[in-house]
Order: C-alpha cells, then sequence, then structure tokens
C-alpha cells in the first residue's frame, strides 16, 4: 500500500466505473443506465447496480475490482471480494483512526475542544452580533441558534479576502472551499462542517423579531501557536570542556513566523519548554602538553547543576504534613568553588520539587473495646469497656488528645427485680437463686501491654457466716501478631497487683448457742414439722427451640419462715423425687452455619479467606437469608498479615524505541517489598536476593530503507516582507547496528523528497528615512571573538584557534581558526591574510563551518587573517617563534624584484619588510585621503585592494593589486631604512608586550611618523612605470591627526631612532641537527655539536654593511681567540673540534658611533634520547591511582587509574610516543603534557604491554612496562569484638571486604561494580549480667535560692539473658561501688528582709485560685534603721494561694522501654498530678496544663541492618511457642531465635 494516493477531486468514482462498463451490456433483453449501489451490509464487496429512474436493483458482479471501498464513509477496500480495513495510515489492516484533530493516530494534543452557549444580544438598535470565531482548520463544527434570531457566515481567507454567507434554506454548500451543511427548522439553525475550515469563518446572528436567541456551539479548534526550539547558542567556552543553551520561540502554524510569546500562552496546552543545555567544546585545553594558555579557560567546567538545601521539618508529626526545601542553581569554577549562579542556566533539567507531603499516617486515636457485662445481675448497675490510644500501625502508644478520650464506664440496668417473686407453683429459678444479686467485677483480658488478669473466683470458704474466696492473678500478654496470649513473669506487669483473695458471706449463722442447741433438739424432737422439701421451680431449659426438658429443683425450707437453709436439715430419705418437664416445644427458626476457612489468597503481605456462610433450618435445608435473625458472621477474614520479603519486581517491556536500525527496549526492575497494608516500599538493590533481571536489550535489528533526511531551515532570507528559507537533502540509510550512513541520492529517487524551499513572512517593512534605518534596523551578523593569547611550548601536530586571539606557534605545525558567527550563513564566510583574500590551495582550506585550515605552518603563514561575515569583522594574529625562542622575521617580498627597475635585490627586501610592517599596523587604523578632500570609509587596505571578489583568484589580477599596493607605500615610506623601521616595530613590540604603552598608542606614534615622512617625499617615478599613470597626490594620515602630547614620557622611552646604527641581519631557520663536517649558522640561531663536528661558522652579518665594531662573549664572558676560537673581527667566529666543554651562548655585539646591537646563539652538544626505565615489579592495589616510572610489572586492581611516566633526556629534547603491544590504545588512555600515559577506569581490555618511544634526530629509544589487573571479589572478613559483655543485646558482625585474587583487602570502590554481600550477624555473650548500680537523672535543685540538695533514684538491677531487667534488693551489689544519690545544691543568696506571718489564704482551696496573701516586709538593720534597705530587693509582698497547702504538681515516672530494640520506635511515662505533700494523686485540673511534661516521645535504638537484634518485648514467647521457623518472626525474633 507505499503507492496509496487521492484521487483528485474531479475524477469519477470507482464502483461506478464499474457499473457503467455494464451500460453496454443487455438486461433481460433492454439496455440501461447503471448507477452504483452504496453500503450493502450484506455483500459489500459485491458489484451492486441500480438502474437510472427505476427500482430495478441487480447484482451484476459476485465481487468488485481490488481496490474498490466497501463503503462510500470508510477507507476500508475490497480484496479478492473480502472487505479488508485499512487505517488512516493508508496502510491495509490498520486500525489507526483519526483523532479529532485530524491527525491520524494521534492523540488529540494538537487542538483543543471549545464548547459553550451564549445569549444573542440582537435587536432593532444592534441588527448584528458576532457570536463565536471558529479559526482556520477547525473540525466537527457545529453551530446551532434556538429562536427567531438568523444565523450566517462571515470568512476571511489568508490572503485577506472577506465574504458573507447567509442561507435561507437547508442543503449542502461549499464556503471558502469548505462543506457546510445548513438545517433550519422552525425556531431552530444549525450549522454542520466536518472540517477542516479553510478560512476563518465568524459565525453572526442577524435580528429578525423581538425575541431571545441562544446560540450552542461546538468545535476543535486547532493549536495555531506552538513552542519551537531554537538552535543552541555558541558554547561558553573553546576547549575544556563548556556548555551551550538554546531557548523556545512561539511560532505561528498558520503562517510559519515566530510571533511574541503571548500567543502561545494563550493556549493551557502550551507549556513552553525549558531551556536544554549540553555539553560542548570537551577538547582538554592544551596546557602543558605543549601550550600555554594565558587566558585561564583551560579547565574542565562541569555542567551547572541544582543543589538544595535539606527538607525542612514536617508541619505537623501525623495526619499528613508538608516540608520544603530551597533550591539554588551552582557552578563549578575551575578551582573547584561552588558559585550560585543563575537560575537559567539550570533550566535545561528539570528542577526538583521544593515541597512534598509527609507523615501522612494517620495520627493516634482514641479506639474502644467492648463493653463488659454489667456489674450487677438486677436493677441498676455499672459497665465498663477499655479505651486505648492506637497509632495507625495498630500499636498501643502515646500521643492521643486526653480531652477526646472516650468515658470508659456508664450505667447499665438489668431487667430483673432483685427480689423474690411470690409464687405458688414452680417456676424458672433466677440466677444466682434467692439472693440479692452481687457485683460483679470488672473483666479483665489481655492486652499487647502486659497486664494482671485474674480468674475466677473460688467458692466461698464457709457456707454460713465469714468465708473467704480465693483466686490466681496471672501477668498475661496478647501477641499481636499470632493473637494468642501467653503468661510472663510478674516483674513484667506494671501497676499494682490485683488481690488474689476477699471475704464472703454466703448466709448468717445462729449466732447464739443456745439458740443452736434448741434447734438442734428440736430438729431432733420434731424434724418432719418443721423442715421439708418443697419444690421450689425449675431449672433452665435445655434447648431453646425444638423441645428440651427442664428438672424440678428441691428446697428445703423453714416451715414457719419459709426460708430457704441447708439441704442437711431435711430428712434426705423424705426428698421428692426428680421430676422433669418438656419445654420450647416450638420449631426453631433458621440459623447460621459456617464453613471452614479456605487456604489465604497470599504467603504475606496481607492475603484473604474466605468461608461459606449460609442459612439453614434445623433440617439442614436452606432458608433465605432474612429469615436468619441473627447478624451474618463474616464470610472473609484477613490472613497472613506480615511484611513480605523483598523482591525484585519486573514490568513489562516497554515498546521499541525504533521500528529499524537497531533500537533499545527498556523495563523497570525495583527492588520491592510488599507491606502488610498492601503498599510497596522501594528499597535498595542490595536487599534483594538473586541476580536482577536486565532492564534494557537490543530490538529492530534490522537495516532500515534508504531514506531523505533534511537539515534545519536556514534563517529568513530578508529581515521584512516576504522571503524564502532553504533546507538541505541527504540520503541515507539506518544500519542494524544504529550508524547513518550515506547513500548515493539514486537510491532516493523514487522516493519523494521533502519540500527544500518554503516561503517565511517577516514583519511588514516599514518606510523610513534614510538615516533610521541603520538605527532601527535589525541586529546583523554578529562573530563571537575570544580575546586570548596562545604560546607554543612544544611540538603538536594540529592547533584549534578562534578569532580574537593573538597566538604565537612553532614552525611545521597545523592550525585551525574557527569563526563561530551568529545571524549570518557559514558558508558565505571569507578570510582575508593581510588584506588580501584566501583562496584553497593545497596548505589553505575552508570548512563547512566557515573555518579557515593552515597546514604545516612557515614563514609565510605569519600575519594577521580577518574571517569576513557580512560588515562584522574579527582578526586573528600568528607569530612564529623560532628556535632560540625569539619570533621569526616575516619574509620580505623579494620575489617581485623585477617590477622594480632600478633597485637592487637588498633594496627589494627592505621595501617588503617596510610594507609587511606597515600593514599589520594600519590594517585597522589608517584611513586615506585623496586629494580632493573625500574621504573613503573603508581602511587603507581596503581603499588600495578593494573587497574580496572572484576575481582575486586569477593571477593577474592578484598581481596588480600588488603591485598597486606596494607602489603607494614605496612612495610613501621610501626615504626611510629599513633597519630604521625595524628598530622602530620592534621596540614598539617589546612595549606593547610588557604593557607599558598600548596598541592604539603605538599605531598612533608610528603612523605620525609615517604621515610626517610622507609629506616630505615626492612621488617616485616607479608609480608611473608600474601603473602607466600618474599617481594622486596621496597623503596618510592618523585618526588623531597628532601625536599625544605625553608621547615623550617615559612610557616612550625605549622608542629611539637611530638612522645610521648597525643592525644585525637576523634570519630564524627551523630547529635541525647537521652532521657534516662543517657546521654554518647565523647569529640568533640554535647550532647543536655532534660526533662529526669538526668546525662550527657563526657568522654575525649586518643587514646595512658598514664600519663597526664586533665583540663576542661566551656565556656572559668576553671570548678571547685561540686556537680553538677564531675571530676574525668582521663578524665571523669559528669553533675549531667542538667538545661538551663548548657548550654554552655565544653573544655578538656590534657598536659604531651610531648605535649598537646584540645578538646571541646557543650551543648544544646533541645526545641521542634515553629513557630513564625503572625495572622493578609494583603492586599496590590499595591505591585508587597508581604512579609508575615506566619498566617492569604493573599490577592494579579494576576500575583504578594508572599513570606510566616516561621520563626522557636527550639534546634536542626527544618527542615522546606511546603503543600497545598486539592492539591499540583504548579511549579511556590518554597522554598527559609531560609525555605520561594516564590510563582511567581500568577494564580488563587494557592489559598487555605499553612501549614508550622517544626520537629526535640523533635516533630512538624504547622501553615498556606490562600492566596486569587484578580481578577483584567481596568475602565477608572475620567476626567484630563482642558488642557486649552480657545482656541480651550483644552481637558480633562480619562485614564484607573487598578482596583481590592473592587475598590482599583494597579500597570497596574497586568491587562497587560487584554486588555487596550483606552483613552477617551474630549475638555474643548472651548471659545474665551481674547486678550492679543504675542512677536516675538528677532531681531539680530543692531550693529557688540559698543552700539546698539535689537527688536522684539509685536502683540495684540486673540484666537477665533474655532481655529483662530484674530489680534486685540493695545489699546484693557491692556497696562501696554505690553512687550518691543526693548532693548540695546552691542558688543565687536569698534576699534579706524579714517577712511577717501573713494571713492565711482565705477561702476554701478549690481548684485554680487566684486570692492573693499578703506579707508584711519590714526593713531591719542592725542600729534598728529603717533607710539602709535597698528597694529594687524589696521580697514580694503577695503571693498565690496556690503556693501554700492547696498546691499540685506534675510528677512523671520513669520512661518505659522503646517500642522497638531497632530502628526508629516510641516510649511512653506515666504523668500524674499529684499532692506535693501527700504524693497522692489528684484531679488534673489542679495542674497546670501548659506544663505537663511529656508523656510519650520519639526514641531510637540502632540500626536494624547492623545488628542481629530483637525488636519486640514478646520475642522469648515467640521462641517457646516455636515460631522462629517463619521468616517473619525469624527476622523480629533474630537474637532470641538464634540462641536455639
Amino acid at each position: 500500500m507505499s503507492d496509496w494516493q487521492d484521487c483528485p477531486p474531479d475524477a469519477e468514482d470507482f464502483r461506478a466505473q464499474q457499473c457503467s462498463a455494464y451500460n453496454d451490456v443487455q438486461y433481460q433483453g433492454r439496455y440501461y443506465e447503471w448507477l452504483p449501489q452504496y453500503n450493502d451490509p450484506a455483500a459489500p464487496c459485491a458489484l451492486r447496480c441500480q438502474a437510472r429512474g427505476q427500482n430495478l436493483v441487480v447484482e451484476l458482479a459476485p465481487k468488485v475490482l481490488d481496490g474498490t471501498r466497501c463503503t462510500a464513509d470508510s477507507l476500508d477496500m475490497c480484496i479478492s471480494g473480502i472487505c479488508q480495513a485499512v487505517g488512516c495510515d493508508r496502510q491495509l489492516g490498520s486500525n489507526a483512526k483519526e483523532d479529532n484533530c485530524g491527525v491520524c493516530a494521534g492523540d488529540g494534543a494538537t487542538c483543543r475542544l471549545v464548547r459553550g452557549q451564549s445569549k444573542s444580544h440582537v435587536s432593532p438598535e444592534k441588527r448584528e452580533e458576532n457570536v463565536i470565531a471558529v479559526p482556520l482548520g477547525s473540525r466537527s463544527v457545529r453551530i446551532t441558534v434556538k429562536g427567531p434570531a438568523h444565523l450566517f457566515i462571515e470568512s476571511k481567507t489568508l490572503q485577506g479576502s472577506k465574504g458573507e454567507h447567509s442561507f435561507n434554506s437547508p442543503g449542502v454548500f461549499v464556503v471558502e472551499n469548505t462543506t457546510v451543511e445548513f438545517q433550519k427548522g422552525s425556531e431552530r439553525q444549525t450549522f454542520k462542517i466536518p472540517g477542516p475550515l479553510m478560512a476563518d469563518f465568524i459565525f453572526k446572528t442577524r435580528y429578525t423579531v423581538t425575541k431571545d436567541s441562544v446560540v450552542q456551539f461546538f468545535f476543535y479548534q486547532p493549536i495555531s501557536h506552538q513552542w519551537r526550539q531554537t538552535d543552541f547558542f555558541p558554547c561558553t567556552v573553546t576547549c575544556g570542556g563548556g556548555y551551550q543553551l538554546n531557548s523556545a520561540e512561539c511560532v505561528d502554524i498558520r503562517l510559519k513566523r515566530v510571533v511574541p510569546d503571548h500567543y502561545c500562552h494563550y493556549y493551557p496546552e502550551n507549556v513552553k519548554p525549558k531551556p536544554k543545555l549540553k555539553e560542548c567544546s570537551m577538547d582538554p585545553c592544551p596546557s602543558s602538553d605543549g601550550f600555554k594558555e594565558i587566558m585561564p579557560y583551560d579547565h574542565f567546567q562541569p555542567l551547572p547543576r541544582w543543589e538544595h538545601n535539606p527538607w525542612t521539618a514536617c508541619s505537623v508529626s501525623c495526619g499528613g504534613g508538608i516540608q520544603r526545601r530551597t533550591f539554588v542553581c551552582v557552578e563549578e569554577s575551575m578551582h573547584g568553588e561552588i558559585l550560585q549562579v543563575e537560575e537559567w542556566k539550570c533550566m535545561y533539567a528539570p528542577k526538583p520539587k521544593v515541597m512534598q507531603t509527609c507523615n501522612l499516617f494517620d495520627c493516634p486515636k482514641w479506639i474502644a473495646m467492648e463493653w463488659s457485662q454489667c456489674t450487677v445481675t438486677c436493677g441498676r448497675g455499672l459497665r465498663y469497656r477499655v479505651v486505648l490510644c492506637i497509632n495507625h500501625r495498630g500499636q498501643h502508644v502515646g500521643g492521643c488528645n486526653p480531652q477526646l478520650k472516650l468515658h470508659i464506664k456508664e450505667e447499665c440496668i438489668i431487667p430483673i427485680p432483685c427480689y423474690k417473686p411470690k409464687e405458688k407453683s414452680p417456676v424458672e429459678a433466677k440466677l444466682p437463686w434467692l439472693k440479692q444479686a452481687q457485683e460483679l467485677e470488672e473483666t479483665r483480658i489481655a492486652t499487647e501491654e502486659p497486664t494482671f488478669v485474674p480468674e475466677p473466683w473460688s467458692t466461698c470458704s464457709a457456707t454460713c457466716g465469714p468465708g473467704v474466696q480465693v483466686r490466681e492473678v496471672k501477668c498475661r500478654v496478647l501477641l499481636t501478631f499470632t493473637q494468642t496470649e501467653t503468661e510472663l513473669p510478674e516483674e513484667e506487669c506494671e501497676g499494682p497487683r490485683l488481690p488474689t483473695e476477699r471475704p464472703c458471706l454466703l448466709q448468717p449463722c445462729d449466732e447464739n448457742p443456745a439458740t443452736r442447741e434448741l434447734a438442734a433438739s428440736l430438729q431432733e424432737q420434731d424434724s418432719e414439722t418443721t423442715y421439708d422439701w418443697e419444690y421450689a421451680g425449675f431449672t433452665p431449659c435445655t434447648a431453646t427451640c425444638l423441645g428440651g426438658h427442664q428438672e424440678a429443683i428441691a428446697v428445703c425450707l423453714h416451715l414457719q419462715t419459709q426460708q430457704t437453709v441447708n439441704d442437711t436439715l431435711c430428712d434426705m430419705v423424705h426428698r421428692p423425687p426428680a421430676m422433669s418437664q418438656a419445654c420450647n416445644t416450638e420449631p426453631c427458626p433458621p440459623r447460621w452455619h459456617m464453613g471452614s476457612w479456605g487456604p489465604c489468597s497470599a504467603t504475606c503481605g496481607v492475603g484473604i479467606q474466605t468461608r461459606e456462610v449460609y442459612c439453614l433450618h434445623p433440617g439442614e435445608s436452606p432458608s433465605p437469608p432474612e429469615e436468619c435473625r441473627d447478624e451474618k458472621p463474616h464470610a472473609l477474614q484477613a490472613c497472613n498479615q506480615f511484611d513480605c520479603p523483598p523482591s525484585w519486581h519486573i514490568e513489562e517491556w516497554q515498546q521499541c524505541s525504533r521500528t529499524c536500525g537497531g533500537g533499545t527496549q527498556n523495563r523497570r526492575v525495583t527492588c520491592r517489598q510488599l507491606l502488610t497494608d498492601g503498599s510497596f516500599l522501594n528499597l535498595s538493590e542490595e536487599l534483594c536476593q538473586g541476580p536482577k533481571a536486565s532492564s534494557r536489550k537490543s530490538c529492530a535489528r534490522t537495516d532500515c530503507p534508504p531514506h531523505w533526511t533534511v537539515g534545519d531551515w536556514s534563517k529568513c532570507s530578508v529581515s521584512c516582507g516576504v522571503g524564502t528559507q532553504r533546507r538541505q537533502q541527504m540520503c541515507q540509510k539506518l544500519t542494524a547496528k544504529g550508524r547513518r550512513v550515506p547513500l548515493g541520492e539514486t537510491l532516493c529517487r523514487h522516493l519523494s523528497g521533502p519540500s527544500l524551499v518554503r516561503s517565511c513572512q517577516m514583519p511588514v517593512c516599514r518606510k523610513m528615512k534614510p538615516e533610521m534605518k541603520a538605527r532601527l534596523g535589525e541586529p546583523g551578523p554578529q562573530i563571537l571573538g575570544v580575546q586570548r593569547v596562545y604560546i607554543q611550548t612544544r611540538e603538536e601536530k594540529r592547533i584549534n584557534l578562534t578569532v580574537g586571539s593573538r597566538a604565537y606557534l612553532l614552525p611545521n605545525t597545523s592550525v585551525i581558526i574557527k569563526c563561530p558567527v551568529r545571524r549570518f550563513q557559514k558558508s558565505r564566510i571569507q578570510w582575508e591574510k593581510d588584506g588580501h583574500c584566501l583562496q584553497n590551495s593545497k596548505r589553505l582550506g575552508f570548512t563547512k563551518s566557515g573555518s579557515l585550515k593552515i597546514h604545516s605552518l612557515a614563514t609565510l603563514d605569519i600575519g594577521e587573517y580577518r574571517c569576513i561575515a557580512g560588515p562584522a569583522q574579527e582578526t586573528v594574529v600568528l607569530k612564529l617563534i623560532g628556535t632560540d625562542n625569539r619570533l621569526i622575521v616575516p619574509p620580505a617580498l623579494g620575489g617581485h624584484t623585477r617590477e622594480y627597475p632600478g633597485m637592487d635585490n637588498n633594496e627589494a627586501n627592505n621595501l617588503g619588510a617596510t610594507w609587511h610592517k606597515m600593514r599589520l599596523m594600519w590594517n585597522n587604523k589608517n584611513e586615506l585621503y585623496l586629494h580632493n578632500g573625500q574621504i573613503n570609509n573603508q581602511s587603507l587596505l581596503r581603499a588600495l585592494l578593494g573587497h574580496c571578489s572572484p576575481s582575486a583568484g586569477n593571477a593577474n589580477s592578484w598581481e596588480f593589486e600588488k603591485k598597486q599596493f606596494e607602489a603607494a607605500v614605496k612612495q610613501g615610506a621610501y626615504s626611510m631604512e629599513t633597519a630604521q623601521f625595524d628598530e622602530l616595530i620592534r621596540n614598539m613590540s617589546q612595549l606593547m608586550e610588557t604593557g607599558e604603552i598600548s596598541d592604539d598608542l603605538a599605531s598612533q606614534v608610528i603612523y605620525q611618523l609615517v604621515a610626517e615622512l610622507t609629506k616630505a617625499q615626492p612621488a617616485h617615478a616607479h608609480w608611473r612605470g608600474i601603473l602607466g599613470e600618474a599617481p594622486p597626490t596621496a597623503q596618510l594620515r592618523g585618526e588623531t591627526g597628532s601625536v599625544p602630547q605625553n608621547s615623550k614620557s617615559k612610557n616612550l622611552g625605549k622608542l629611539t631612532f637611530k638612522p645610521k646604527g648597525p643592525v644585525l641581519l637576523r634570519q630564524s631557520q627551523p630547529t635541525s641537527i647537521s652532521f657534516n663536517k662543517t657546521v654554518n649558522s647565523r647569529i640568533g640561531n640554535t647550532v647543536y655539536i655532534t660526533r662529526r663536528t669538526e668546525i662550527i661558522n657563526i657568522l654575525c652579518e649586518l643587514v646595512t654593511p658598514s664600519e663597526a665594531t664586533y665583540t663576542w662573549t661566551k656565556d656572559g664572558a668576553l671570548l678571547q681567540p685561540s686556537e680553538k676560537v677564531v675571530l676574525d673581527g668582521m663578524g665571523k667566529m669559528q669553533i675549531r673540534k667542538p667538545t661538551r666543554k663548548d657548550r654554552g651562548i655565544y653573544g655578538c655585539a656590534v657598536a659604531n658611533h651610531l648605535g649598537s646591537d646584540v645578538e646571541s646563539s646557543s650551543v648544544l652538544y646533541a645526545e641521542a634520547p634515553v629513557i630513564l626505565s625503572v625495572g622493578r615489579n609494583i603492586t599496590r592495589p590499595e591505591h585508587g591511582h597508581l604512579s609508575v616510572v615506566i619498566g617492569g610489572f604493573v599490577e592494579a586492581p579494576l576500575q583504578a587509574n594508572v599513570t606510566i611516566q616516561c621520563p626522557v633526556k636527550g639534546v634536542p629534547q626527544p618527542n615522546v610516543t606511546w603503543l600497545k603491544k598486539g592492539g591499540s590504545l583504548s579511549d579511556n588512555i590518554s597522554l598527559l603534557f609531560n609525555g605520561s600515559l594516564l590510563l582511567q577506569n581500568l577494564s580488563l581490555e587494557n592489559e598487555g604491554t605499553y612501549v614508550c618511544t622517544a626520537t629526535n634526530a640523533l635516533g630512538k629509544a624504547m622501553a615498556t612496562s606490562v600492566l596486569h589487573l587484578l580481578e577483584t571479589f567481596w568475602e565477608l572478613g572475620n567476626w567484630t569484638p563482642c558488642s557486649a559483655t552480657c545482656g541480651h543485646l550483644g552481637a558480633q558482625v562480619q562485614r564484607p571486604q573487598c578482596l583481590m585474587a592473592n587475598g590482599q583487602e583494597v579500597s570497596e570502590a574497586f568491587c562497587d561494580q560487584l554486588r555487596k554481600p550483606r552483613a552477617a550477624f551474630q549475638p555474643c555473650n548472651i548471659q545474665d549480667c551481674p547486678p550492679r548500680w543504675l542512677t536516675g537523672t538528677w532531681s531539680e535543685c530543692s531550693v529557688s535560692c540559698g543552700e539546698g540538695f539535689r537527688s536522684r533514684q539509685v536502683t540495684c538491677k540486673r540484666t537477665r539473658a533474655n532481655g529483662t531487667v530484674q530489680a534486685l534488693p540493695p545489699r546484693v551489689c557491692i556497696p562501696r561501688d554505690r553512687p550518691l544519690g543526693r548532693r548540695p545544691c546552691s542558688s543565687h543568696p536569698c534576699v534579706q528582709g524579714l517577712v511577717e506571718q501573713g494571713n492565711q489564704c482565705p477561702g476554701r482551696c478549690l481548684g485554680r485560685i487566684v486570692r492573693m496573701q499578703q506579707h508584711h516586709i519590714k526593713c531591719q538593720h542592725p542600729n534598728s534603721s529603717e533607710s539602709g534597705c535597698d528597694d529594687t530587693k524589696r521580697p514580694i509582698v503577695h503571693k498565690n494561694c496556690l503556693q501554700g497547702a492547696c498546691d499540685a504538681c506534675w510528677r512523671a515516672g520513669p520512661w518505659k522501654p522503646c517500642t522497638t530494640a531497632c530502628g526508629r520506635g516510641f516510649q511512653s511515662r506515666k504523668v500524674d498530678c499529684v499532692h506535693p505533700g501527700s504524693c497522692k494523686p489528684v484531679t488534673k485540673t489542679r495542674c497546670a496544663p501548659g506544663k505537663k511534661p511529656a508523656s510519650w516521645q520519639h526514641c531510637l535504638r540502632p540500626s536494624c541492618d547492623r545488628d542481629c537484634t530483637d525488636t519486640t518485648h514478646y520475642c522469648t514467647f515467640v521462641k517457646h511457642l516455636r515460631l522462629c521457623s517463619l521468616d517473619h518472626y525469624k527476622r523480629r525474633c533474630c537474637q532470641s531465635c538464634q540462641e536455639g
């Protein structure tokens, strides 16, 4: 389906063509004109046609031709008579559909739904009103007006044409190439437009009658303005690692132009993309490896990053709060300092969240248990319940609001009268039998806190009179994780122990002995008449339904009093027989029956158990649930409620990043733990057992077919109006390995290429005055130069520079000069050298980015290079350094002496040198003033040579321009000798380089000198001979026109002009070694002595031969002629049979009465390279960075850094190179500036032999080092000493160590790539501790002034092996070791003064009393005078009554143990309001609420991950119950379970 193309609009329907083919075929003897019959659901691919004008429908063919659409409104097509699905992507079998925005398989993000309604406000005064504007490209438009108002359309195209469209009758119309369906009813008009709209439609209403109308609108509006990211700005640095940013601009999709940002802000869906930031210029700056960079930009500059401050404390301790933190954007300086910078520099990365929720768990709240039974069996009594403060984990903690605590007791009424009913016939007995109901004690049950739980009371020890009842009281606790009770030692329970016995009285006994004897005798005499048996009712029925039975109760009664007496008083022989009767014979109602619980659905976390609960009749027949009266039991319950062990959680693979060309698929693999509340806790990967599954894999490993790729659109060709934009295309193929391979265009010719040219609309051009255009125009091109100075100190193959720099380089170095520009096409950048346009050649070339490449620098390349980008210009100056570290003089223009008749070579050379230096200084400073006064605004170079043009490459044109300019220079400066001008330039250069004068001042001085010389010189005849015409009267003038007044100051002290002084001829040559027997060299060059050297001649010649005196020195001392050293007095020195002793610096000084000059040459003894290797084996695995000298065997661990030094010596300095035997140097290997080899983050592929080679002209030397990598692994080390000598908390740790194969321990960083095992823990010294004294905290001082005391509690205790603390009598501990329990304390002295006895506190002391007591104070002096007291120290004369006997205070008990043995938990204590005198508790209202001490606090135990400890108090019972086999209990009771 790749050749699917839409048919033209005027094409005939394909199904109609097939029907019309049967027009010439008779059907039942007649000819018909057949029309297609569409949308037959039974046979969509059969050719059914209808005769025109008749109801005749015939199937003319069983199937249509392939490619015919199944229905008229679908893309599905018939293939071989079967309807096949076709998606909007024109792919057979695809289900892709267009979204509401018209985008195939889109997500609806390119448009927005607009819907609503408004009331039309048309009237006779306001005939028309705009309802809604629907922009170009909108879809699914539905506009409805309900009411009499007339709805019509006003259209506006992009070309600006407008139109009004009104319809009176319904139908389908075409408006601005858009199909519009208009529907009209009595009070309703509707426009339906499927879209997309080809113009802007404004729907309006027009007044018809006075009646309100409502307009409803619905359409999908395209987002016509979207953000587009710009190109990246230039890099912040040119080397050493910088960064570059981009921005975002708002683009009008329809007009394809940039608009102000507020257009994009109109759409809420549009989120302005944050600036992206990427690294750039990552090549290290050349510092010590051949370069010395003056500007400090040669350090790596990391990306800016977000730095955050710590989270603030949570706003609440529970119930969900927030905590905040602040962020700043920081950047690391070249010195490692962290500096705060603007936030936009970090906007490339998402800003971390500054606020988060915290403490989301519910606050502790009061939870009430079930009510107890009523304390009485009849009448009015009380019932109780337990109210606990429970946290979100279901633990009993403190922290609940006491004011909100639920009440723990309430009244209850038992509807049973508390007296015996007088019944004649036996009835059902009320229990207890014939007694007043006795109160029942509050029942206690075991809780999570150890509690005293009593057993039931025994029967009374006496049947009459006072007796005793006894019971057992045990300390019990409820284990939450098993819901079972277990017994604890009594010391584990706090609070008073419940009584174990109490008195009882069943009935009074006759206390008169005579009466007892009388009663006994009466019993003996007439027992038959005094006591007798009677039936006193029946026992309770044995069944509540379906027939039970009850036994008659026989009691012994006193016949006179009808009181029940002891059965022994009646004759047992006459006891009535047992009698029973049937009861509750009615049928039983249906009841709930429960099945057994099924298996748990989960083994950990939280699972569910289910059981069957059904309503049954007694006969096991089912019954409707509503017939069972009792509450239905639960059919499900939670089970296995404990945390799961950590495990790997693997998600599904995501979609492949590519369909071809090598993509990747990712999935999330995390270490998670399922908790009991159903949530997942993300953990570190070390906590999960087993290997981690891979989170990435490759996919789509097939080559992609050839395709066109296009570059970015260029800038618009105009700044206003309508222009064009262009882009380039390239045929590429994406291989299975993800590499983009360029192909020939022939492979992509069959593909439809993208458009390469498009129009661009800029703002409308405005007419303005010419002088305003430059001021109001858009900014022109900009060259981003870098002001730096580079000095090359050693040989390198290639150097990168940026315009704006000055570079002092060595010969034979290749250089690339970059010219970064803005708002200018890089392909249009032009280059000049010394005013001449540069062209491509073997040594010069230009890159696509506009950079200039110069291969193997020579003296011809010295000069000033200019990058030209339209009106913008920037220069870079190249100079060469000779072997004696002096600048090489640029070559003279001596190759064209034939152009100057009558001039010798020296004169031509001098002229060329003069011209070369003058044009360097005047290039940007001079202007040419023509004889008619007209000023040319270009520089002198531009005035004579003009701009770069295609003709610049023509040899004849170049020669003509050069001749023209040289003639002009010769005309203006011929009278000045070259030696004098050289001296001037040299002195000026020294002053500029030392900073004593500026470039501008030096240029002005030179310019003024040349200008003055030019005025005094007539025109030379050479001008006419070269150009063939008379020269114009030209004057060279400076920008300032005169030398500054202070030009004779000390700053110009070195600027001297000696017209005839001697000047030495200096001609720098590349450093080389001659192996001839005789070596000739000019002064200023370096000379090397070899074994073959017999004679050295050093020439000291003058530029202009003249009489002068020559003086030679060696190392600063005057050199005398000898047999070895010959001086001819004419500037030549000869050294015969030179040896090492002849090394040194030889200086030549020349002088006459006009001046002097000095130059020197170094004479060195050439030596072959030698590598100072060390042949020893080195193994230092404990160091992360190992530095060794080459030679021997080196062992290092993986991921370490190794520096192999290669110290060399030789003359001249040897060049150092590295190679690896049997392979190439890896990417993690780099050559340092000093010639050393740095291997970073070692891997196994770095093993091998590394060879260092040192080379100079005399030979080479080699040395090797063998690098062997030691693999590391984790292994558990030795057990640490026990953390305790006794008790239950002693533990030993076996921590993992990073070891090498030889067993040596190294830094853990070398094992980072390996999975670190968990440390092993084991308990130790689990035994009872000896008794020892424990002390509490010191109390406050007993007095507020004067002398008092502090006290603390001192107890003798012993920690048991099971963790319990046992209180012991003081005699058990060593008496002499008992700490002090009391010590004196003192405060400020008390105020002196007599306080008389004050009045008693008036009234009763109830609650918080605010009455005051008064004291009368006298000032008493030894001499009884009252004038000596200080009023400021007068004691308080009033005090609150609460400070007397009525006061109360808070008393805090000791802290309970922490709720956990490791990690973070809680601990609580009891806080009571007590009377200070009696220490008895009083009501809490007597104490100040604001001063109440805390009753609970957080506690932090040792980390749970480090020690094998018990994390709950009930581990001894876990061990007794044999629950250690379960992982949950084993983990929480690690220590106790290991002991067993």
